[in-house]
């Protein structure tokens, strides 16, 4: 625990802000969407930095046990929430990528995987929207598009909708496929005193 007000304030610094962050992605192969990507970096309301741990393995040895370290695990589920528009236009992309994937209505699924597959990115800005931060998502597609809630209780509100992205692995670093190391982040003129 800091002792200081003002070691607190030194070391975090401005903090990272839980609203300054951009999604971004390329369209996959198999299809182009009509929502320019930077509209979908504004358009996104919120989003999650992966988790991930290791497994533990329980190794027992004359009545003791030794836990030792396992294999990697993490959700490759990835939920970004959009807003929407009024034309529905980053929902209906993200609902061709589904379809590129599979579409029943035509008996239509994808032969080649990586056709329906890209990278996502997910970072952390500082107040100048420098990246701090950066986690990248391994072969993505869009595994759900969620629903869309109306009602005469909601008119003052803007719609909005989940899709889930389902990756292979995910990197951390501003560097691609780097170990994690963070640039530093922007100096503020604040400074903290006591």
């Amino acid at each position: 625990m800091a002792s200081t007000i003002s070691q607190l304030g030194n070391t975090l610094k401005s903090g990272a802000r839980s609203s300054k962050y951009r999604v971004s992605f390329a369209y996959p192969s198999s299809f182009n969407g009509e929502t320019s990507l930077e509209d979908v970096d504004i358009l996104a309301k919120t989003a999650i930095a992966p988790s991930k741990e290791i497994g533990v393995i329980e190794v027992y040895n004359q009545g003791r046990k030794l836990p030792i370290p396992g294999d990697t695990v993490f959700d490759n589920a990835w939920t970004v929430t959009f807003y929407l528009t009024e034309d529905h236009q980053l929902r209906y992309d993200m609902i061709k990528w589904l379809d590129s994937c599979d579409l029943f209505q035509k008996n239509i699924h994808t032969g080649n995987p990586l056709e329906v597959m890209s990278d996502l990115r997910l970072e952390q800005l500082d107040s100048a929207g420098e990246i701090t931060a950066a986690y990248t998502l391994h072969n993505s597609w869009v595994s759900s598009v969620g629903e869309v809630s109306y009602g005469d209780e909601q008119q003052d509100e803007i719609g909005e909708f989940d899709v889930v992205f389902t990756y292979s692995d995910w990197v951390t670093g501003t560097e691609e496929y780097s170990t994690y190391k963070s640039k530093n982040a922007t100096e503020n003129a604040t400074t903290f005193e006591v």
